[in-house]
C-alpha cells in the first residue's frame, strides 16, 4: 500500500464540507456523525496500523489545542 496525502487544495475542500455538515446536524448528533465518518474512512483505508496512527495523531492534536493558553 503506497503511502499519500490529499493536496491542500482537496485538504481544504474536505475541512469546508465537514464544517458545513457539522453546522447542519444538531449537536446531539455532532459525536454520532463523526464516529461514523471515522469507521467508514478506516473501511476504506483498510490498514489498521495507519488507522490506529491517525486515531493517535487526532487524539495528541486535541490534547495540544486544549493545553495552548486561552484555551
Amino acid at each position: 500500500m503506497t503511502d499519500t496525502t490529499l493536496p491542500f487544495a482537496d485538504l481544504e475542500r474536505v475541512y469546508e464540507t465537514l464544517a458545513e455538515t457539522l453546522d447542519a446536524l444538531p449537536e446531539a448528533q455532532e459525536r454520532l456523525f463523526l464516529a461514523q465518518l471515522a469507521l467508514a474512512l478506516a473501511h476504506r483505508v483498510g490498514d489498521v496500523e495507519r488507522v490506529m496512527d491517525a486515531i493517535e495523531e487526532a487524539r495528541r492534536g486535541v490534547e495540544e489545542a486544549g493545553s495552548k493558553p486561552g484555551q
